[in-house]
């Protein structure tokens, strides 16, 4: 047993085997891992802001295509689904709306009343009356979002067409 107990022990010269240089390691991976989560955190927020500025802008640039058609110094004319046509200034367009102001619309009318009041007769004759919006009994904003899937075209129109003139003597 006296064997058992003379083991020699040898001290080592070597620092690093020293305690407090395994608490110092041990700070230094610390240190090395906080700094990478840092640097993870900040590339995942780099690729957020990446992100959503590329969607910004697809968007930005998919809008500028859509109105690079449009003559903001003319009205244009909106033809829809439903046969109803609008005339006014478009002034944005996305991919899902239309923005529209300073509308106007065709009112069949016969006889001087709207076509709505009186039963049609094949001898009297209808007339087409340009119409204001914000005159309805619902008294509507001139402004109107109309869904790009209910639109079949829309069209710059000329100032010497009879719309913009008969547009330019209401206003007067």
């Amino acid at each position: 047993m006296d064997n058992l107990n003379q083991v020699p022990i040898r001290k080592s010269n070597n620092i690093n085997n020293s305690p407090a240089t395994h608490v110092s390691a041990k700070k230094s991976n610390v240190r090395s891992g906080s700094k990478k989560s840092i640097w993870t955190i900040g590339s995942v927020l780099t690729l957020i802001v990446l992100f959503f500025g590329g969607y910004f802008a697809i968007q930005q640039l998919n809008e500028n295509s859509l109105m690079r058609g449009v003559n903001k110094s003319e009205y244009q004319a909106v033809f829809l689904t439903n046969g109803q046509a609008y005339f006014g200034k478009i002034t944005s367009i996305d991919s899902n709306y239309l923005y529209i102001s300073k509308i106007y619309y065709l009112q069949a009318q016969q006889n001087g009343q709207p076509a709505q009041t009186q039963p049609k007769t094949s001898d009297s004759q209808a007339s087409l009356s340009l119409v204001k919006l914000g005159s309805e009994i619902h008294g509507p904003e001139d402004s109107m979002f109309i869904a790009r899937s209910q639109i079949l075209f829309y069209e710059n129109i000329k100032d010497n067409g009879q719309v913009v003139k008969a547009i330019n003597s209401v206003k007067k």
